[in-house]
């Protein structure tokens, strides 16, 4: 399908596109216009696009593009990506003709093997530390090294109809979509297309020509291949094309005799599953091992998990 431009009566490009919605082009996408423009026109920095190489994340750089050439896109490795997925980041902001700053855990405190055998535990989704550990404090670190101590705006490509958690942790967002960075003082995430749809995402990509990975259809994530919030059958999905790929999470559970795997499955047995047949079964509940995994968010210490 080919997209046909037009400007608005302010000016503005104007995108269309047979079987878009009209209600995103005229409002949805213009009103996450105005957030960018008003960010920009705010911040002494340039802004920071939250890039994880993902498709909502590739179309907030479509968006601040539009709106402006001061950015640049900041991706958090983990050292837990797929082969091929920084190369991936790298190629799409040189094509796209933007700065990039990666961050790595070995700006903070290591990475997440070393974190495991600290703490004695996996992240669960009440401990969520390798959140904070792997890319929170390591990027932290790295900007304040790259610009000095400033008022930071992130933009982050998050859309409370992603899921139903997303839809009540950022309810308060839709109509404001800022909010104070709770481990980043003085700094603001920024939402601009909190209230898209994924249908959303999907024309406006179309309607730019926004690369992006092919992961998804193999494995349906990116970026990250092991995350406390991925369910039994994301791994299977891996481990059917990548029998190896978890060989040291499994060292680990052998090592603490712990599960690492969503709903109590150790990652060995669903390994096991794939090569064998033989049904990967999840063990009795365990209490999660208490692990630092607080912030400062509004004025209060709560879990990280409930902010991101």
């Amino acid at each position: 399908m080919e997209a046909k431009s037009t400007l608005s009566e302010a000016g503005a490009e104007q995108l269309s596109l047979p079987g878009v919605d009209e209600t995103f082009l005229a409002e949805r996408l213009e009103e996450s216009r105005r957030v960018v423009r008003e960010i920009a026109e705010k911040s002494e920095l340039p802004l920071f696009v939250q890039f994880s190489g993902g498709r909502d994340s590739m179309a907030m750089v479509g968006l601040v593009q539009e709106v402006t050439d001061d950015f640049i896109c900041c991706y958090m490795a983990t050292g837990l990506e797929f082969k091929g997925y920084i190369p991936f980041i790298k190629e799409t902001c040189q094509k796209l003709g933007v700065r990039l700053l990666i961050s790595n855990p070995g700006m903070h405190k290591g990475n997440l093997y070393k974190r495991i055998r600290q703490f004695k535990s996996f992240p669960g989704l009440i401990a969520t530390w390798c959140c904070r550990d792997l890319k929170l404090r390591p990027q932290k670190k790295m900007l304040i090294k790259e610009f000095g101590k400033g008022t930071f705006y992130k933009l982050e490509g998050i859309r409370r109809d992603e899921s139903t958690r997303r839809r009540y942790i950022y309810a308060e967002y839709t109509g404001n979509p800022i909010r104070e960075d709770g481990e980043f003082r003085g700094s603001y995430e920024v939402f601009p297309i909190i209230n898209w749809t994924d249908r959303d995402v999907k024309n406006y990509l179309e309607l730019k020509g926004l690369p992006t990975s092919g992961l998804y259809k193999e494995f349906g994530v990116s970026g990250c291949s092991f995350c406390p919030f991925y369910q039994p059958d994301i791994y299977r999905r891996i481990l059917r094309k990548l029998p190896d790929h978890f060989d040291r999470i499994i060292e680990l559970e052998n090592e603490l005799d712990l599960p690492s795997v969503s709903g109590y499955y150790f990652m060995r047995d669903l390994k096991r599953e794939v090569l064998s047949g033989i049904v990967a079964e999840p063990v009795e509940p365990i209490s999660e091992a208490k692990s630092p995994c607080m912030m400062k968010f509004q004025g209060e210490m709560v879990p990280t998990c409930s902010i991101y």
